[in-house]
């Protein structure tokens, strides 16, 4: 019996690394290309000009378990009044219900805040500009699926089928 450089594995196991590897590589892409989108969003924010809001809902939501930051608020441009429910351009839910508290930290029901919007469309808005610890650790995420797709395809690699000499 002769093998190629490479250790004896099964077909099942040998498919589970190829897969693993392919999904891996296909999800960091994907993942890397609307991540990143969400970062360079959350950037921009820092030059959207900014124009006094009133808050009209402040508190912590639940959602099957899990919390999140419940905020209302409205704001006038150009004469136009406008909604928004956003904090930060990747507002998030929360395992714990700090998490939500945190976000809210300092804002209450009938405050006046500045608002900052986007200039191309008035309809979107935040509380807080520029990106923050959440966005910069979701780059971390396409950056973690490329390295499992490396992991994977080593060892799809490194378990080549035996060959068999008679």
């Amino acid at each position: 019996m002769k093998t190629r450089s490479g250790s004896l594995q099964s077909p099942i196991t040998r498919l589970g690394f190829g897969l693993g590897a392919c999904f891996a590589f296909l999800s960091s892409v994907i993942s890397g290309y609307f991540l990143t989108q969400i970062f360079l969003e959350a950037r921009q924010t820092t030059s959207w000009p900014s124009v006094n809001g009133s808050l009209t809902r402040v508190r912590v939501g639940q959602n099957t378990g899990r919390y999140f930051a419940d905020v209302a608020y409205q704001y006038q441009v150009a004469g136009r009044t406008y909604n928004g429910t956003r904090i930060r351009t990747s507002d998030g839910e929360y395992q714990v219900r700090d998490g939500a508290e945190q976000a809210i930290r300092g804002l209450t029901q009938g405050q006046q805040v500045p608002v900052y919007y986007n200039p191309d469309n008035a309809s979107q808005s935040v509380l807080r500009i520029g990106a923050g610890f959440q966005e910069y650790a979701l780059l971390a995420v396409p950056v973690a699926l490329f390295a499992m797709g490396i992991f994977a395809f080593r060892r799809f690699w490194r378990t080549r089928a035996v060959l068999v000499d008679e």
